[in-house]
């Protein structure tokens, strides 16, 4: 199993492909933009849920892809997006000349568009089965495997981020799990409603979702973040209750981790309803992805944000803790000249703590590709432009030119208004401490508040740089302000944290040097190589199902690491001795968390 080769196209601001974090979620945040990294999860879910040996290759380079199709495998199964349709075409040619008897599958939203788009001549000369929907159960039935057994998560590995002056390589802290695919929501833009039939596949009850979650933390006790894959966590409140009652069993996982979920504005808003704003908090969801999608998309036929008022809804969040990620798209038919400002504007007004703004795309196979194709409305452009910023739709109002530019004004809007992600989250997160803090659940008030104590200390020594590159004074006000409320909090700073402060400072500047001269979007961020092994053998039962046998990058990427490694060294043996000379003024908790964060490259990740 394989994702495409490298090179990879680049995205229309020259962002890197599979950097999420740095493309769109805290896209615009100048020198406190967050790079991230992550992996093929679903074929690593693919390689641990079938009963023989496999291979998965993460990122190949051509030559690494090409030496393993001349192994002769029975089976490839490549999974890909839209954007790399072109590769994994190269690519399948090459495996019918070399090794015909292979039988190819092409899976994920990458099969969806390549069977939406091609007739059926033309899918037998590259590939022998498109997979839609569910994969593992499909892979299983393929193989002729029992197809009831349940759908293993083992430990699988971790994604991770950091602000590039920090770290441009960081260790994973994220963890990741599936809890169910697919939609019965019915949006016409929406890859996956279409992918899985507008139904939801349950991957994981909520008594393994929770057990998944723990196992994280005993095997990775630095992970910070689990994410959980759901289209929309709310959709199912019945689901998310009975996590709820699960999540507070083992009060050691609320003072370390919490999870990464998706919501809907009316979904989240009836759930909070039955259950009450506090059982939110008390699920463990510590961010929340929203499609918002437009202030008027409820008065055009998108029932998810037709009853409930998404600024009640963001504000609830942020006041217990709750970060979120508000979801914009530019280029609806309503849209025009008259109220594109103040839809953008209202988005703004949520104060997200992240952002992804995107053009409305018509991805092949989804109903709204299907209505704008018999319109006569969909450009021909090459694959590597389908994608969430894609210029194929005709817009009714816009130009092609003007919905990209407002995706670009639309961040650069939010970092001008609120400051960076960074700093929202710190803000967020202050006050989710206070929140907990006088929480009427002792769960959360004793245990909860210890979560929080950490984040915002590591947050706060992001403070002086944001305070010296604010982008204006409505910003550097903020910063000053979220210092006082620290304060008010949690007392003075630590030794630690001021040294640790004035380094990130030292680290900021440098960095902003560099940018001036060599900008960080000369060079879109590239993946290293791995082959993970399935072997099955010695492995059953076992929390990690794999073995890494390459892991490569390129020289240049491993000179930069090393370098980074021995920086990192010598500011945790400063931060060591600073803690002390601090003596019994030291706070362990505090010192202890952020001198691990710096040895371990981990400082300012997630979300």
């Amino acid at each position: 199993m394989t994702n495409p080769s490298y090179p990879y196209p680049t995205l229309p601001a020259n962002d890197s492909l599979t950097d999420a974090t740095g493309q769109r979620f805290t896209k615009g945040d100048d020198v406190f933009t967050i790079i991230s990294h992550t992996h093929c999860y679903a074929n690593h879910i693919l390689a641990q849920n079938v009963e023989i040996p496999a291979t998965v290759l993460e990122y190949p380079r051509w030559d690494d892809f090409t030496e393993e199709v001349d192994r002769g495998y029975p089976i490839i199964g490549i999974s890909a997006y839209p954007p790399h349709l072109d590769t994994v075409m190269k690519m399948c040619r090459y495996i019918r000349r070399r090794s015909p008897a292979t039988k190819i599958l092409l899976g994920s939203y990458g099969g969806m568009a390549f069977r939406a788009a091609t007739d059926r001549e033309t899918r037998r000369q590259y590939v022998d089965h498109v997979v839609h929907g569910e994969g593992v159960r499909w892979l299983r039935r393929f193989l002729g495997e029992d197809l009831d057994r349940p759908i293993r998560q083992a430990l699988m590995p971790k994604a991770g981020g950091s602000l590039p002056c920090i770290s441009r390589f960081p260790t994973g802290n994220i963890g990741f799990l599936v809890s169910g695919l697919g939609c019965a929501g019915g949006c016409d833009f929406c890859s996956t409603t279409t992918l899985f039939n507008r139904q939801r596949v349950e991957m994981l009850s909520p008594e393994e979702l929770v057990e998944h979650i723990q196992l994280y933390h005993r095997h990775y006790p630095q992970v910070s973040q689990v994410f959980v894959i759901e289209e929309d966590h709310f959709w199912e409140p019945e689901y998310l209750a009975r996590t709820r009652e699960l999540w507070q069993s083992d009060p050691s996982v609320l003072e370390r981790l919490d999870w990464f979920g998706f919501g809907s504005v009316d979904y989240i808003g009836k759930f909070a309803e039955t259950y009450g704003w506090d059982a939110i908090a008390e699920c463990g969801i510590g961010c929340i992805f929203i499609g918002v999608e437009s202030k008027f998309a409820g008065e055009h036929g998108y029932d998810k944000r037709q009853e409930v008022d998404a600024r009640e809804v963001f504000s609830r969040l942020h006041a217990m803790g709750i970060r979120t990620v508000g979801a914009w798209m530019c280029g609806w038919d309503f849209h025009h000249h008259g109220n594109i400002h103040e839809d953008l504007n209202y988005l703004v007004s949520l104060h997200p703590t992240y952002q992804q703004l995107t053009r409305v795309s018509p991805f092949p196979g989804t109903p709204l590709w299907g209505r704008l194709k018999k319109e006569d409305r969909i450009y021909d452009v090459p694959w590597e432009d389908v994608h969430f910023w894609s210029g194929a739709q005709k817009n009714v109002a816009l130009e092609p030119h003007e919905t990209l530019n407002f995706t670009e004004y639309g961040y650069d809007l939010l970092y001008r208004t609120w400051g960076p992600s960074i700093l929202r989250r710190l803000e967020v997160q202050l006050s989710g401490c206070d929140y907990a803090r006088h929480s009427a659940n002792p769960v959360l008030r004793k245990h909860r508040t210890r979560f929080f104590k950490r984040q915002c200390a590591m947050l706060w020594t992001m403070l002086p740089s944001l305070d010296r590159y604010a982008p204006n004074g409505v910003v550097r006000r903020r910063v000053r302000k979220a210092d006082e409320l620290y304060r008010a909090l949690f007392g003075e700073p630590t030794r630690v944290m001021k040294v640790l402060s004035k380094s990130v400072d030292a680290m900021v500047t440098a960095y902003q040097v560099r940018e001036f001269f060599d900008p960080l979007n000369r060079h879109p961020k590239e993946e290293p190589y791995k082959r993970y092994l399935y072997e099955k053998n010695g492995h059953q039962g076992s929390p990690v199902a794999y073995t890494v046998e390459v892991a490569r990058a390129p020289l240049r990427t491993r000179t930069a690491m090393r370098s980074e490694r021995v920086l990192h060294a010598a500011l945790s043996r400063a931060l060591q001795a600073a803690r002390f000379g601090a003596g019994r003024h030291s706070d362990p908790e505090i010192d202890d968390h952020l001198i691990t964060q710096i040895r371990s490259s981990l400082l300012g990740i997630g979300f």
